[in-house]
């Protein structure tokens, strides 16, 4: 669950590529299967605060990072929240 920070012109907000990486033998490696939801705009209509569910195929790793480019004329991002929940297939 990845919850947005503060938002405005000079940026905050992921601009493309976003995505989530898993640290394994201390490396950085794209999780497969990702999905999020709701749909994040990648742009500057991104509202601060706002709760985005990363739902993504299981991995293991010793580490979870969200990672893409920033947006905005500072080129930078502002995540106020970042929560990891394991959710077994039923």
């Amino acid at each position: 669950m990845y919850t947005t920070g503060p938002i405005n012109p000079d940026g905050g907000w992921f601009e493309r590529d976003l995505r989530v990486q898993v640290r394994r033998d201390f490396a950085w490696h794209d999780v497969d299967g990702l999905s999020i939801t709701p749909e994040y705009p990648l742009d500057d209509t991104t509202e601060p605060f706002t709760a985005y569910t990363l739902a993504f195929d299981e991995t293991w790793g010793d580490g979870v990072r969200i990672i893409g480019t920033p947006g905005g004329r500072g080129r930078y991002t502002s995540i106020s929240e970042l929560e990891v929940y394991y959710a077994p297939d039923d």
